[in-house]
């Protein structure tokens, strides 16, 4: 059988996109489906003991009923949010 996937996205930073996420990673799971979570690229993050922790990578694992620590879920994590970029009219 083919893998099968589902991608959430969203057009603006806090429009639920994670929680969507969890929430649909826990229903499958639930019904006995084996659910793996990505977020490519974490920003916001905060630092525990010398390592940066993803608030969102631990809710999708919470959702997905897997290990938070492990660095596939948010291979990418950034301390500052990213600001729009801005540019000049020459």
């Amino acid at each position: 059988m083919p893998a099968k996937g589902i991608f959430i996205t969203g057009t603006d930073t806090g429009v639920g996109k994670t929680v969507a996420a969890a929430v649909i990673a826990r229903m499958l799971r639930n019904r006995g489906m084996d659910v793996g979570v990505m977020k490519p690229v974490t920003s916001g993050c905060i630092e525990t003991g010398g390592k940066r922790i993803s608030e969102d990578a631990a809710l999708l694992a919470f959702g997905a009923v897997c290990d938070p620590a492990d660095p596939d879920i948010a291979p990418y994590l950034l301390s500052a949010p990213p600001g729009p970029v801005r540019c000049r009219r020459r």
